[in-house]
């Protein structure tokens, strides 16, 4: 199973030139699921502990402030990069993407968008296979 998310996330990650680094997490700990970089240095994994707490955070603040309301994506940017967050609220993972400001930010939404309803076909069997092996 871990095998089809990794083939998941390549796959994205070749369709967007400015895709630098990415990565399908859990929600819950934060832990990188599959992850890909094109970068040597990049700590996709560690930094995909951290923007768990985003997202867990993101949700509290939504449900603060626009009750009725579902986060989209989550995106950060800085002078050099976009990071963005697609996060399902009925799924367990979520999925980073970290690109080059030069990617075009519509294109890599409506990619993340699609991949994320692929990852949705299988998520149960993934959760299952993390509960069997502990995780």
């Amino acid at each position: 199973m871990i095998s089809k998310v990794n083939r998941l996330i390549e796959a994205m990650s070749r369709e967007l030139p400015g895709v630098l680094s990415a990565a399908v997490v859990t929600v819950d700990d934060g832990l990188s699921i599959a992850e890909v970089s094109r970068v040597d240095g990049l700590e996709t994994a560690a930094a995909s502990a951290y923007l768990a707490s985003i997202v867990k955070s993101n949700g509290k603040a939504i449900g603060l402030l626009a009750d009725n309301e579902v986060t989209d994506d989550i995106l950060i940017t800085t002078t050099k990069y976009h990071f963005i967050i697609r996060h399902a609220p009925d799924q367990p993972f979520f999925i980073f993407v970290m690109t080059t400001r030069d990617e075009w930010l519509g294109k890599a939404r409506m990619l993340m968008k699609k991949f994320e309803t692929e990852l949705a076909r299988f998520a149960d069997e993934l959760v299952e296979q993390f509960r069997q092996a502990g995780v």
